[in-house]
C-alpha cells in the first residue's frame, strides 16, 4: 500500500542550534564553536554575561541561508575571518534592525568571500545568512568576486536584500522537490543584481587579469595530482610569460605558494569526508604529494592541526550524537551544512 505523504510531510525543514539552554558561562563559548567554520569570534570587554544566541539553517543543497538572533544588550561582537579556512563559498549576509521584518535603513546587506581573510565587529541582533559556493555563477565569476563588500541600500542593491527576507519567509512553504528551482532562482537573481566596484576592479587589475586568475585557478584544479605541475607548467597551459604570471599571483603570496595551497586545501575537503576511504598517504599522492612526511608537515604549518586531525574531526561530526544537554535541539553541524555545499 502507499502512503500519501502530507503537504507538510513534503516540504523543506530547517535545523536549529540555540544556547538557552546550557549554562550561562558555557553560552558563549558554545556559540563561538559553532560559528567557528566561518569566523573565529569574540566579545569586546570579555564575556562575563549570558549570551542566549540561536540560529536557524535551511540546507537548500547547493546554498544555506541561516538566521542568527542575538543579544540585543548592546555588547560588541568582533570576528575574524582567516584565508586558513578550506571553505571558499560566498556569503551574502543582511543586518536588520530589532525585527528580523525590519527594512529601509535599518537594514544593510554585506558581501564576503570565505575564501579571502576579513573582519568586523557590530552589535547587531538579527542577521541573514547566505552560503553559496562561487562556482554556481560560471562565466560571472570574476564579476561577483570584484563586487564591493557593502551593497548599496538602494535600487538593485536593495532588491537583491528584499529578496533574501522574502526567501526566508516562504521556505517554509516550499515543497522539498521544489528546491532545485528555488536554488536556480537564487543563482539568478545574485547574478542579476550583484554588480562590481570601480575600486575593487582596479585592485584585481582589470577584468583581463581577472580572467586570466580564473582560467589559472581551472588548470591548477585539473592538475593536482601531478607532482611536477610548477609555475612553468601554468605559464605554459595560460598562454603568459612566466614574469606575468609571478605579477597576477603575487598577491596571493606567488605562483608556488598559490599551487601549494590549492593541493592542501583539497587534500583537507578530502580528509573531512567521512565517505572517503582512501589513506592518508593515498590521498596526498592525488593531490600531489610524494612524501607522506613532507605532506603532514605542511598540512600542519597550513592549518595548524595534522592530516589524522582532520579526519577525526570528520568523523566525528558523522558518527557522534550531540552531547546530552543538546540533543533535543534538532542541532545541526553548520561545518557539515557549509561542507557540503554542492553547485
Amino acid at each position: 500500500m502507499t502512503v500519501q505523504k502530507t503537504a507538510a510531510e513534503t516540504r523543506a525543514k530547517p535545523t536549529h542550534f540555540s544556547t538557552a539552554s546550557l549554562p550561562v558561562r558555557d553560552q558563549f563559548d558554545a556559540w563561538r564553536a559553532f560559528m567557528a567554520p566561518a569566523i573565529d569570534l569574540d566579545i569586546r570587554g570579555g564575556r562575563t554575561e549570558a549570551f542566549k544566541a540561536e540560529q536557524t539553517a535551511w540546507d537548500i543543497g547547493s546554498f544555506a541561508l541561516t538566521r542568527a538572533s542575538l543579544p540585543g544588550d548592546g555588547r560588541e561582537r568582533v570576528w575574524q575571518h582567516h584565508r586558513k579556512n578550506a571553505l571558499d563559498h560566498w556569503c551574502f549576509v543582511v543586518v536588520q534592525g530589532d525585527a528580523p521584518g525590519a527594512g529601509g535603513a535599518s537594514r544593510q546587506l554585506f558581501f564576503r568571500s570565505l575564501g579571502e581573510p576579513f573582519d568586523g565587529s557590530a552589535s547587531d541582533s538579527n542577521v541573514l545568512s547566505l552560503y553559496i559556493p562561487r562556482e554556481l555563477f560560471g562565466e560571472r565569476l570574476t564579476r561577483i568576486d570584484s563586487a564591493t563588500s557593502e551593497v548599496p541600500n538602494h535600487g538593485i542593491g536593495a532588491l537583491l536584500a528584499d529578496y533574501f527576507i522574502s526567501l526566508e519567509q516562504r521556505l517554509p512553504d516550499i515543497a522539498v522537490a521544489d528546491l532545485p528551482q528555488v536554488a536556480e532562482a537564487t543563482r539568478a537573481m545574485i547574478a542579476a543584481c550583484v554588480r562590481p566596484s570601480a575600486e575593487r576592479i582596479e585592485v584585481a587589475q582589470g577584468a583581463i587579469v581577472a580572467t586570466l586568475m580564473e582560467r589559472a585557478r581551472q588548470i591548477v584544479r585539473a592538475n593536482l595530482g601531478n607532482m611536477r605541475f610548477g609555475p612553468e607548467h601554468l605559464a605554459r597551459d595560460l598562454g603568459v610569460s612566466r614574469s606575468r604570471l609571478y605579477r597576477i599571483f603575487e598577491p596571493f603570496g606567488g605562483v608556488a605558494r598559490y599551487i601549494h595551497r590549492q593541493r592542501m586545501l583539497a587534500a583537507h575537503t578530502a580528509l573531512s569526508d567521512p565517505a572517503n576511504a582512501s589513506s592518508i598517504v593515498r590521498i596526498a599522492e592525488t593531490v600531489g604529494f610524494g612524501d607522506a612526511s613532507g605532506f603532514s608537515r605542511g598540512f600542519r604549518q597550513e592549518f595548524g592541526y595534522s592530516p589524522r586531525d582532520a579526519r577525526v574531526a570528520g568523523t566525528v561530526r558523522l558518527s557522534v550524537p550531540p552531547p546530552p544537554r543538546l540533543r533535543g535541539s534538532q542541532m545541526a553541524d553548520f561545518a557539515t551544512i557549509l561542507r557540503r555545499l554542492a553547485a
